[in-house]
């Protein structure tokens, strides 16, 4: 868990600041749970999709208590979804945002740095984290920002690797990655087809080595 101030989202999009969502939002407590290693190496992506789901599920619970939690103290608190529903949807390009970007906000509460692969990678865990987040209406004492970096600066592995070429080390095209990262079961159900950016990058079970 890492707290952020609502003022280190100044530079957020309009409309997806944690003041957009709650004027009267002050901190923003963001959580993490850790997938399994193991479900990186598993020949189907069964089990990390069973993995993803329940983390959604578990973090949204913790959210929900903790925000409950808070309440019973007097204090203002609202939780945020950690998956869908995706309330903003550009379908031409299969685009969709949360009413705020977990990962973004993970960086601002110091609990990791954003990768080339655009997700969120921690000194300890890795890009191995979901998140969850709850809105809070009082100031908490925040947590440092990372002062480390995972990236090497010449590494492109993970926008090598990309089957669909939708990584260019800034941000992601989500239609050409939704062609292949989720597919649907003749037998009924859906499957993360595609980790291939997670599970390649050097760095995806925690920091190699100390970055300055």
């Amino acid at each position: 868990m890492r707290i952020a101030p609502v003022g280190r989202f100044a530079g957020a999009p309009e409309g997806f600041r944690p003041g957009d969502i709650d004027p009267g939002c002050r901190s923003l407590v963001v959580v993490a749970c850790r997938f399994p290693l193991g479900t990186l190496q598993a020949a189907s992506n069964v089990p990390y999709t069973l993995v993803r789901n329940r983390l959604v599920d578990r973090l949204d619970t913790l959210t929900c208590t903790l925000a409950a939690a808070l309440e019973t103290e007097g204090i203002t608190a609202m939780p945020i979804p950690s998956a869908e529903p995706y309330e903003h949807w550009d379908a031409a390009r299969r685009h969709g945002r949360g009413i705020l970007s977990l990962k973004h906000a993970a960086v601002l509460a110091g609990l990791g740095v954003m990768g080339k692969n655009t997700l969120l990678i921690n000194e300890r865990y890795g890009n191995m984290l979901w998140l969850g987040a709850v809105l809070v209406g009082v100031d908490l004492e925040p947590d440092p920002l990372a002062a480390y970096e995972a990236c090497l600066a010449k590494c492109t592995i993970c926008l090598d690797a990309c089957p669909q070429h939708a990584l260019d080390g800034t941000t992601i095209d989500q239609r050409r990655c939704r062609e292949r990262s989720i597919s649907v079961t003749e037998g009924g159900g859906w499957v993360l087809s595609c980790n291939t950016c997670r599970k390649v990058c050097p760095q995806h079970a925690g920091l190699k080595r100390p970055h300055r």
